[in-house]
């Protein structure tokens, strides 16, 4: 009995020796707790945060980037044919005092900002006033460059169908292309609310609002319609979120 009781002593005695030792290597660990810093202690594991991590939201979604616009010359054609396009026309005058608008260009960019579409259109009635200093237009250019009305028409029909449509005071440029676009397909940079606000309440210029949203310039001498469809478009890009959010709340 006394042997057993010897044995089972020295059996606690090992295993307690053993808790101690590994005690005693745990206390040697110190731990700072004053004043510590997130960056102090990015050491403590070995693993490397790369460039797509960094970029995961706390929340863990990964955000679809938006690609910014492109720098892409205005004479070059993508066919790269966006959900959502901007739009914008120029228009030269007939009639005894050249108030009635004629079509005289149409501009499409998609949502990249690539031009997708701009063609010089052929009036259907004679033009008395090609609004030179506006239009950038001259008889010479519609003639030589001009493609029939009917023609021009159909192509950017075919090609906005079932899209989102950017423009600014957009009704203008239906009424030129003689044909109507759904309302719920339209993002009218004219009629949005917190535009208008800068206006006090009137329609704004395209050339104000890019002036004091995007800080840039528009409209400097002869306008350009695929230069003012990019500008119409970055205007959207930029509120895109809420203002498809008022769009869905309207709805509901």
């Amino acid at each position: 009995l006394q042997i057993g009781i010897n044995l089972a002593k020295n059996l606690i005695q090992k295993k307690t020796g053993k808790v101690k030792k590994r005690v005693k290597k745990v206390s040697n660990v110190h731990i700072p707790t004053d004043n510590v810093k997130l960056n102090d202690v990015t050491n403590v594991s070995s693993h490397v945060v790369t460039e797509k991590e960094k970029n995961i939201p706390c929340d863990g979604k990964r955000r679809r980037k938006t690609k910014p616009l492109t720098t892409q010359a205005s004479s070059e054609i993508s066919n790269n044919i966006t959900h959502r396009l901007a739009l914008d026309c120029e228009m030269v005058g007939s009639g005894k005092d050249g108030s009635d608008n004629q079509l005289a260009r149409v501009s499409i960019v998609n949502i990249y900002g690539d031009t997708v579409y701009d063609k010089i259109v052929l009036p259907r009635e004679i033009v008395t006033d090609y609004r030179s200093m506006i239009t950038g237009l001259n008889k010479e250019i519609i003639t030589t460059k001009g493609i029939p009305f009917k023609v021009v028409q159909r192509e950017v029909a075919d090609m906005v169908k079932d899209k989102v449509v950017i423009g600014h005071d957009i009704k203008h440029d239906f009424d030129v292309l003689e044909f109507s676009h759904p309302k719920p397909l339209i993002r009218d940079t004219a009629k949005y609310k917190p535009f208008k606000a800068l206006s006090k309440g009137n329609t704004p210029s395209l050339k104000k609002l890019c002036r004091e949203i995007l800080k840039s310039s528009v409209q400097e001498g002869a306008h350009d319609s695929v230069e003012d469809a990019r500008g119409a478009l970055q205007l959207y890009r930029m509120h895109r979120t809420s203002w498809e959010r008022s769009i869905k709340r309207y709805r509901k």
